[in-house]
């Protein structure tokens, strides 16, 4: 098994879906099953998005909880998009959202702690499908309360299902080849780097005024030695691997 993780530019129409697809598609060739994690589609100011979604009153700074509950539309939404999509393509498919996603959190909303996981749901699905996509970013109380997992969180939905399930890695599908030496907004020449130790990344992420991967799923990759291949979603090339060998 591996995890493929898409975010919100990968998501944002159904061009780049198509493309999403495609890699599926490949992960079951290779890996015969795959457990895909979505972020909501596009950034600041396209309909769906997060950042769009909680803006649309102000009031939800008084309501956390609310907040929450209008923040995890977008991830909901881009799942069920990109399940149909992979159903249209023939790809035989599940969602698994809610309890079924088995992630579990305190009622810290916005930035919510993992307290306990469950693969029950989820690994039910995998006897019927090779495929199985989940909505990232979210968790539940263990009073079946929406919660949050903090900006970027969907990364860390991907890692945590991948420790749960022990996948070969986890592939995020960015719109950078990799992780590069320098930031290409400010640099007429960054070169990708091929390999970094977690530590590695670590540090990049903690001064990156935007990181590439959250960093408490960095942190949770690290302690359960999970593979991350961080790679460009629109074309093959290998990207950059993150794991133990350079620790």
């Amino acid at each position: 098994m591996i995890v493929q993780k898409f975010g919100g530019i990968a998501m944002k129409d159904e061009a780049s879906r198509q493309i999403c697809v495609r890699h599926i598609q490949e992960g079951l060739i290779k890996h015969n099953s795959v457990l895909v994690v979505v972020s909501a589609m596009g950034r600041l100011g396209d309909p769906y998005s997060t950042d769009t979604l909680i803006q649309i009153t102000d009031a939800f700074q008084l309501a956390p909880e609310a907040k929450d509950v209008a923040a995890i539309c977008g991830e909901l939404l881009s799942s069920s998009v990109l399940a149909a999509e992979c159903l249209k393509k023939q790809i035989p498919c599940h969602l698994a959202y809610g309890l079924q996603s088995g992630i579990f959190t305190d009622d810290n909303f916005g930035d919510a702690s993992i307290i306990k996981t469950s693969k029950i749901a989820i690994e039910e699905l995998f006897q019927h499908v090779s495929c199985v996509i989940v909505p990232g970013f979210q968790g539940m109380t263990t009073d079946h309360r929406f919660t949050t997992l903090g900006r970027g969180g969907s990364d860390l939905t991907a890692v945590v299902l991948a420790s749960l399930f022990g996948a070969e890695a986890v592939e995020f599908y960015k719109d950078v080849p990799g992780v590069m030496s320098d930031d290409p907004k400010n640099s007429a020449n960054p070169q990708k780097i091929a390999q970094l130790s977690y530590k590695e990344l670590q540090s990049i992420c903690e001064t990156s005024k935007h990181p590439i991967l959250q960093k408490k799923a960095v942190e949770m990759a690290a302690k359960h030695h999970i593979p991350l291949n961080i790679r460009p979603f629109g074309s093959n090339e290998e990207g950059t691997w993150i794991n133990s060998s350079k620790n």
